[in-house]
C-alpha cells in the first residue's frame, strides 16, 4: 500500500467534481421533561463496544436494490491491517441483518450513494439513527463511482493473485457487493491518497448464510466483547480468548464471536486444523514464531 500525494480539498464538497460530501448528524434534542426514573440503557462508551477495540481504520461501502425484501450489498476496507471483505444480504424492511454486520466491523466511515440522501431511503435513515453506537460517519459518494466494472477490475489486480479467481467465482450475481467494493477502493485513492499495490489486498467474500447471527443486547448482556463494569477490562469472552498475535487475527476472533458460523463443513476443516496444532508442538510454536516475525517487520 502507498500513499500517492493527496489530490486538492476542493472535491469535498458534493458540488464539485469529485462529488462526496461528509453527512454529519447531530442528537435528536429531547421533546419531554424527565420523569424521575433512572435509566436502563446501557452506558455509552464513546466508540463501538462491539466491534472496534482497536483503533482501525476501516471504510464500508452500502448500496441497495429496492424492493420488498431488499438486497443490501457491502464492502469494508481495513486500511490498517490492508484486507477487504465484500457480502451481500437478502435482508428485511427493518435491515436488521445489514446493521448486524456494519456494528461487527465497526467502521470509521460509512459511504452511502449520495442520491439515498434525498429523499432519504429508510436503509440511509436506519443506518442514521445507529451511528452513535456505531461510532461512525455518513459521507455521501456520486452514484457515478458504484460501477461494477471497476469492481471487477479492482479485484483482478489488487487481490492475492491465488485468490483472484476463487473471489470472482464467489461474487458472481452479487452486482452490490461488488459495486460497494469499486466506491470503498475509489473513495480511499481520492479522498486518502491511498493506493493498493498489485496483488497486495487481502480480498474475500463473506456469504451471509453459513453463520449465526446474534443481537446486540445478548452481546452486551454476556459480555462477549466487553466487560459491562469496565469497558477496558479483558474480563470477557473475547479477553480471555484472545492471545493472538497480530491485529487481523484479533479482528477475525472478535467476528468469530459475534457471528458464529453455522457450516459443518468449514467447522469441521476448523477442528482439524486446531487439533493438528495442539497435537503437534513443533508445528504450533513454528507457527506462532513466523507470525512474531510477521507482527515485528510492521512495528
Amino acid at each position: 500500500m502507498v500513499r500517492s500525494p493527496k489530490p486538492s480539498t476542493s472535491y469535498t464538497s458534493a458540488s464539485t467534481s469529485y462529488g462526496y460530501e461528509d453527512y454529519t448528524t447531530t442528537s435528536r434534542p429531547r421533546t419531554r421533561p424527565g420523569t424521575g426514573r433512572p435509566s436502563t440503557a446501557r452506558p455509552k462508551t464513546g466508540a463501538s463496544t462491539i466491534a472496534r477495540a482497536e483503533s482501525q481504520h476501516v471504510v464500508c461501502a452500502v448500496a441497495e436494490s429496492r424492493g420488498i425484501s431488499p438486497t443490501v450489498g457491502l464492502a469494508f476496507v481495513n486500511l490498517d491491517t490492508g484486507e477487504a471483505v465484500l457480502c451481500q444480504i437478502n435482508d428485511s424492511q427493518t435491515y436488521v441483518r445489514t446493521i448486524h454486520k456494519v456494528k461487527v466491523y465497526g467502521p470509521s466511515e460509512i459511504l452511502i450513494v449520495a442520491t439515498a440522501s434525498s429523499p432519504k431511503s429508510k436503509l440511509f435513515s436506519i443506518i442514521e439513527e445507529n451511528l452513535e453506537d456505531i461510532d461512525s460517519k455518513i459521507t455521501l459518494l456520486d452514484r457515478r463511482y458504484w460501477d461494477d466494472s471497476t469492481g471487477y477490475e479492482y479485484i483482478q489486480t489488487l487481490a492475492f493473485k491465488e485468490d483472484v479467481e476463487a473471489i470472482k467465482i464467489s461474487v458472481q450475481g452479487n452486482y452490490y457487493a461488488i459495486c460497494c467494493i469499486a466506491a470503498a477502493l475509489k473513495y480511499i485513492e481520492l479522498g486518502f491518497g491511498v493506493q493498493f499495490s498489485y496483488h497486495s489486498l487481502r480480498m474475500r467474500y463473506e456469504p451471509s448464510e453459513g453463520s449465526m447471527m446474534i443481537d446486540v443486547s445478548t452481546i452486551y448482556s454476556l459480555e462477549l466483547v466487553q466487560n459491562l463494569q469496565d469497558a477496558k477490562s479483558k474480563d470477557c469472552l473475547f479477553g480471555l480468548l484472545n492471545e493472538t498475535l497480530t491485529a487481523m487475527g484479533a479482528r477475525l476472533l472478535r467476528n468469530n464471536i459475534l457471528q458464529p458460523l453455522t457450516d459443518r463443513e468449514v467447522l469441521n476443516t476448523r477442528y482439524l486444523a486446531v487439533e493438528e496444532l495442539a497435537t503437534k508442538e513443533e508445528m504450533f510454536f513454528t507457527t506462532r514464531a513466523g507470525l512474531l516475525s510477521v507482527t515485528a517487520s510492521y512495528v
